[in-house]
């Protein structure tokens, strides 16, 4: 399953991300354990408060933490595929111990 968003820039600076590719698969995947949307709406502002975990802020929205591994690509209306959303907060964990 490969999951593809598009992310444009609405009238008056908003930010949407659609879900364009993988739809049924990720409904299936997820069953009724979780609704998820179609679309999300963000604040310029928001994006920006969230540009160093912007797969987080995804995968939340969209319930992919349940489907670990679960490959996805954010795109603009160019097809352009946009880096911001490879970031996590957990990116830097590793196999750290913790004492």
């Amino acid at each position: 399953m490969l999951l593809v968003f598009l992310e444009r820039e609405l009238p008056g600076g908003k930010i949407e991300l659609t879900l364009r590719q993988g739809r049924d698969e990720l409904k299936r995947a997820i069953g009724n354990k979780f609704p998820f949307p179609e679309k999300m709406i963000l604040t310029k502002e928001q994006r920006e408060e969230n540009k160093d975990n912007m797969k987080d802020l995804l995968a939340g929205a969209f319930c992919l933490q349940e489907l670990q591994g679960v490959p996805f690509v954010v795109k603009n209306e160019k097809g352009e595929t946009l880096e911001d959303y490879f970031k996590s907060a957990y990116d830097n964990i590793g196999d750290k111990a913790i004492m």
